[in-house]
């Protein structure tokens, strides 16, 4: 039975051709001829034109770097809230002899849980220098070494704060 050219093709078209993939390439991947693609391409307004492909993957290369700073301050704001959290009052609940939930008030969260919000600081900070590496050159290597450098410091003083024996496990 033969197969027609469904809307889902038209769209996996359009994208493949959005991400400057080859009109070769676009064939091969979805499995149609060369000479299907040229012709639905055509009937979509797409050319392969060398200049309108690498133009077309050049603002895919921008949308996609605003998308990665777009991320890059959502982790910033992940290891900001998990900074905060581990210097504020912290609400343990435990349940009494007869299954009463009793609540307690502490200064800071236990020793666990501020090393889990550390990691997890940590771990966002790692990926954000991984995407500032990415994206910025020189320029936005310092930035990037400076702002963690700064959230560095904060977590040890966090750490410093809790005390303890489990303050070297967060670098101080």
């Amino acid at each position: 039975m033969a197969r027609t050219f469904s809307a889902e093709d038209e769209e996996t078209l359009r994208q493949l051709h959005a991400d400057g993939v080859s009109r070769n390439e676009i064939a091969r991947q979805m499995e149609w001829s060369v000479g299907t693609i040229t012709n639905h391409a055509q009937r979509l307004g797409l050319s392969f034109d060398r200049e309108a492909v690498r133009a077309a993957t050049e603002a895919r290369q921008v949308d996609l770097k605003d998308r990665r700073q777009r991320i890059q301050g959502q982790l910033l704001d992940l290891a900001e809230r998990a900074i905060e959290r581990t210097r504020s009052e912290y609400v343990v609940t435990a349940f009494d002899h007869l299954g009463v939930p009793v609540h307690e008030l502490m200064a800071q969260p236990p020793a666990k849980e501020t090393k889990d919000l550390t990691t997890a600081a940590t771990s966002a900070l790692a990926r954000f220098d991984q995407k500032a590496k990415d994206d910025g050159g020189d320029a936005g290597r310092e930035q990037a070494a400076g702002l963690l450098q700064s959230l560095s410091d904060a977590m040890a003083a966090a750490a410093r704060e809790l005390g303890g024996d489990d303050a070297d496990e967060y670098g101080s």
